[in-house]
Formats: C-alpha cells, sequence, structure tokens
C-alpha cells in the first residue's frame, strides 16, 4: 500500500471516530507498527493530527463540498481582493484561459471584460451563465453535471479539456497541506483540475485562509507544478509547516 493511501485511510478513520490506536492501524493497512508511527509522525508535523499515547487523534476538518450557494457566501471580501491581484498579474490579451467551479476564481469574472480577444473555458455551469450576462464567449466541455458545486464532470469532461492547450489555468482548492498537496473531497472534480493544470502554460490557484487548516481526499496536484498559489494570508499557527517559494500572500 502506497504511503498517500495510508494517509487516507488514518484521516478518514480519525474523521470518523476522532481517535485512532496504533494496533488498529496496523490492522487496516497492513503495514508494520514502526510504518504507522512514521506516518503518524508525518501526518502530526503537517498538523493534521496529534500524537496520543498509543496513536493519534484528529486535529484538521477534512473538508465535504458544500453547495455552490453556500461557497460564495464564504471570504467575500478575501477572495475578492485575491481576484484582483491575479487580474492584474496574470491576465492579459488573447490568452487562452480554463476557469474550474472554485467560487474564488468566480471572482475574476468582472475583471475579464476588460481583456480583449480573450478565449474562455469552464467546467463550471454558474461560471459560463455569468460570462454569458458580460456578453462574453464562453465554451463548455461535455459531461455529467455535479449537483452540489455546479461541475461539469467525468471521462467526457476529462478527455475535451486534454483536447486543448491554455496559456492560463484558474484553479480553486478546498485544502492545502504543508507538503503542497492541493486536495478536494470529490475525485471526479481532481480529475478536470488535474488535465487543466497539465495542459496549462502557467497555473495560478486561487485559494483564502481557511484552506490551510483542511484536509480532503482527492489530491489533485501540487505546488510544485503552479505558477502561483495567490491567498490573503497563512494562518500564523501552521505558518512554519509551508516553506514553498510560489505561495504569494497578500498580506505580506
Amino acid at each position: 500500500m502506497l504511503t498517500e493511501q495510508r494517509y487516507q485511510i488514518i484521516l478518514q478513520l480519525l474523521a470518523n471516530q476522532q481517535i485512532c490506536k496504533i494496533n488498529e492501524l496496523v490492522r487496516l493497512t497492513d503495514a508494520s507498527e514502526s510504518t504507522i508511527r512514521r506516518d503518524l509522525d508525518e501526518l502530526e508535523k503537517q498538523g493534521l493530527l496529534e500524537r496520543i499515547h498509543g496513536g493519534a487523534r484528529l486535529l484538521a476538518h477534512l473538508t465535504t463540498d458544500q453547495a455552490q450557494t453556500d461557497r460564495e457566501q464564504l471570504h467575500r471580501s478575501e477572495k475578492g481582493k485575491i481576484a484582483e491581484y491575479v487580474a492584474q498579474q496574470y491576465l492579459h490579451q488573447q490568452q487562452f484561459i480554463f476557469l474550474d467551479a472554485g467560487s474564488t476564481v468566480q471572482e475574476i469574472i468582472p475583471y475579464l471584460s476588460e481583456c480583449h480577444g480573450l478565449t474562455l473555458m469552464t467546467n463550471s455551469i454558474t461560471t459560463a451563465a455569468r460570462l454569458s450576462e458580460l456578453e462574453l464567449t464562453v465554451n463548455l466541455p461535455a459531461g455529467r453535471l455535479k449537483n452540489d458545486t455546479k461541475a461539469l464532470v467525468g471521462a467526457p469532461t476529462v478527455n475535451d479539456l486534454a483536447q486543448y492547450r491554455f496559456d492560463l489555468a484558474l484553479i480553486g482548492t478546498n485544502a492545502v497541506a504543508p507538503s503542497g498537496d492541493l486536495m478536494t473531497p470529490s475525485i471526479d472534480e481532481a480529475s478536470v483540475k488535474k488535465v487543466a493544470i497539465s495542459h496549462a502554460k502557467q497555473t495560478v490557484v486561487m485559494t483564502d485562509a481557511s484552506k490551510f487548516s483542511e484536509m480532503a481526499f482527492a489530491t489533485f496536484g501540487n505546488l510544485q507544478q503552479l505558477t502561483a498559489l495567490v491567498t490573503n494570508h497563512i494562518p500564523d499557527k501552521i505558518r512554519q509547516h509551508y516553506h514553498q517559494t510560489n505561495i504569494k500572500e497578500l498580506t505580506l
């Protein structure tokens, strides 16, 4: 079993029952006790759990996908500042841009009308509708509609996106681990994000500070793959765990 798979088992068990024992994890993962101890030590360094005698207890909250309308109302001011910075630094005339279904990504929509000759693609029905209201031409891939986030997902979506080469991909995330891993609760949305990142000349992840204290199940990329991750702030209590140089904090 791969290390990341063991991490997911450990975090899932903690999400269900808050505390887990080493002998229980040995049985579930078929790993040695020393391996499990190393796993717990590493997850503790990442700020995701706290070691206790004979096991660990949960610190981080494992995210689930919220309804799109609920997500849009959270941290609106911070998301607006992030979008303004990204627009100033990364938007140019004549670009081919992919926008995913992230609620922070949607905040950049008003700035897109200021650039001429853009070609836009999104897997978000909500984003597509708002772009249309501004009389911007938007392209949608094929796919299955995910009801909670209003995102198009599935093999047809991934296959369609794989045919293109984007100048810029703007991506949201549900969680950012100290290791640099970027995560979402949805395997389907993770697949879409992966293909967009791999087919973009530049990728900018847009996320507010709350995502640095979260954990989710599906990893779709790492900070090493990005042009930048733009956020309003990294919480002080976990700042020491983040050493990547392509994180842009707007409060610093």
